[in-house]
């Protein structure tokens, strides 16, 4: 949709505007590029539907447009996966909107589940990846590395960035400075998790980083050199064949792992939601359809 042309002076300037907003809040290419070409589909639909876009309070006649419109790749109609991503970029569209033209949030209308699950591990299969960690120095940071991304449900950029500083052990928590929604969150450490930590920061980090480095990453390579977002998914799919564990799993099965762990112990949807950073319930409702059997925790 990004052969689009709109016309209207006013919006060509706004969805400039809107880019550099995302680039400013340092989102990836990847969004910024869908969020643009998504609302700038969104803005032409209002154009020629001759529709004021301060007087929209609904959006499900566009959804139903989306909905019929030929899908410009395969033909057909939209999948349910892209519009669920057509709703994602129009929140941010809408956040954006509210903070400076002053125009509230509009009502999104409720779209079915993707057909596609996430894959899931069990805890039996979580366990394996953390028997492979041996005790070596890079054992235990790989066993580190398990526990941000399972006992903490991080995302992948959310371990790569965590400093030192970030740890509060004291108060069992940790404190997610960036992220993908850039809102800051406190996650909680259990006993198992923080024990693992406690281990690699005082005995393990402090060894593998140079006397002349004063890195704050948190994570760092057997050099001492922080580590990168491809080295962690490297060492997952690592740990992951050295398991022998018979299917793919990748840093984010981890997190969609302990989500669905989390909900069939028992815990609400809204502190699910809390605990991974998510800014809209819709993201955490997926889990509901997941039945993975726990008996055991981590």
């Amino acid at each position: 949709m990004k052969k689009l042309e709109i016309r209207d002076p006013g919006y060509t300037i706004l969805l400039k505007a809107f880019k550099q907003h995302l680039e400013v809040l340092n989102y990836s290419g990847g969004t910024v590029y869908n969020a643009v070409n998504y609302t700038r589909e969104y803005l032409f639909y209002l154009e020629t539907t001759h529709t004021n876009l301060r007087r929209v309070q609904d959006l499900a006649h566009y959804f139903q447009y989306l909905e019929c419109r030929v899908n410009e790749r395969r033909g057909g109609g939209l999948s349910t996966g892209s519009l669920h991503k057509h709703r994602s970029c129009l929140r941010l569209f809408y956040d954006f909107l509210r903070l400076t033209q002053g125009i509230e949030s509009v009502r999104f209308p409720l779209l079915p589940r993707a057909t596609r699950s996430p894959v899931v591990l069990t805890v039996a299969q979580v366990k394996q990846l953390f028997d492979v960690c041996d005790s070596s120095l890079l054992g235990k940071r790989n066993k580190a590395l398990l526990a941000l991304y399972y006992g903490l449900g991080l995302r992948r950029s959310e371990g790569v960035n965590l400093e030192l500083t970030d740890m509060d052990f004291p108060k069992e928590e940790v404190l997610i400075r960036k992220s993908k929604t850039h809102r800051q969150r406190v996650v909680p450490m259990s006993d198992y998790v923080k024990e693992i930590l406690e281990d690699y920061v005082f005995n393990v980090r402090e060894k593998l980083i140079p006397d002349d480095d004063q890195t704050a990453c948190f994570l760092v390579t057997e050099r001492g050199k922080p580590l990168s977002k491809e080295s962690v998914s490297y060492l997952i799919r690592k740990l992951v064949k050295s398991s022998k564990i018979k299917q793919k799993a990748s840093v984010h099965t981890l997190r969609h792992s302990i989500a669905t762990h989390l909900l069939n112990q028992g815990m609400s949807l809204e502190n699910i939601a809390l605990f991974l950073g998510h800014t809209s319930l819709d993201s955490t409702q997926l889990y509901t359809h997941l039945n993975t059997k726990t008996d055991e925790n981590i």
